[in-house]
């Protein structure tokens, strides 16, 4: 019972500093998934490291960071699309600094911080596209296209344990998570496209069978998302990326849905824009 109330007050913080800092201003979403984002790095590296991976904490953060500031300032207008292009370079520079660094697996080290970035900095980064896209005939940014998104995966993974909990009878991934089952996900789909079809009917951003669509997308990539950092998780034999919230595990462990789920949201946006 004491940690179920941990657990709710962590996740009630948690929700009220996210939605908090939409609603506030896009400068206060750069600056709080840029915290985010630098403790999902730490979490990754630490998880390797422990599996005797050699992937420095500083170093992977300091290049996610640079990764992840070059899409946010980008998105919040600081900077034009051709700052994109120093990623590149930053890349290879990888490599030329793993010349200089006595290591057994060289290049699955460079693999591994390149997944780092794709995996953890670049969602992170995405988070500020949606924050600072504008509703239809506005050049204002609209907050509920990310609060949408938010309220989506939470819906999915909320009613998908509920449903699982009380019908859940066949596995949907018993090698990879053998608590998540079919009936849950199904509840949870359902639940999600109707949270979906009235957000839809209410805000008047797109018909609200377009938000329909646009939930069961996000159930789908949120639901592999999740499997993902929980196959994530089995090979490097930990129960939580980290503790940095009571009850909840650590910032992949809340994020790892939404890191998956965003890079397909942002596309249908800019599909539907």
């Amino acid at each position: 019972m004491k940690n179920l109330i941990t657990r709710t007050l962590a996740g009630a913080v948690f929700v009220s500093i996210i939605i908090g800092s939409i609603i506030w201003n896009p400068l206060a979403v750069l600056v709080l998934f840029f915290l985010f984002n630098a403790i999902g790095l730490f979490e990754f590296s630490r998880m390797f490291q422990k599996n005797g991976y050699d992937i420095p904490a500083p170093s992977l953060i300091i290049l996610g960071s640079i990764v992840y500031l070059i899409i946010g300032l980008y998105a919040n207008s600081y900077i034009n699309e051709t700052a994109f292009l120093f990623i590149i370079p930053l890349v290879f520079s990888l490599f030329i600094a793993s010349l200089y660094k006595i290591s057994e697996k060289p290049f699955e080290t460079l693999g591994l911080k390149i997944l780092a970035v794709v995996y953890i900095s670049i969602p992170f980064g995405l988070f500020n596209l949606v924050e600072n896209m504008g509703s239809i005939h506005s050049n204002q940014n609209e907050p509920l296209f990310l609060i949408a998104f938010f309220l989506l995966v939470w819906s999915s993974d909320t009613f998908a344990y509920l449903s699982g909990i009380s019908f859940g009878k066949h596995r949907l991934f018993e090698r990879i998570s053998p608590k998540k089952s079919w009936e849950g996900s199904i509840g949870g789909a359902i639940m999600t496209m109707i949270i979906g079809y009235t957000f839809g009917y209410y805000s008047q951003i797109f018909e609200p069978i377009i938000w329909v669509m646009i939930a069961l997308l996000t159930v789908v990539t949120a639901t592999f998302g999740d499997l993902v950092e929980s196959q994530l998780k089995r090979s490097m034999k930990i129960k939580d990326s980290g503790s940095i919230m009571p009850g909840h595990g650590g910032i992949l462990d809340r994020f790892d849905a939404a890191i998956f789920s965003i890079p397909f949201y942002v596309f249908l946006l800019y599909l539907l824009a």
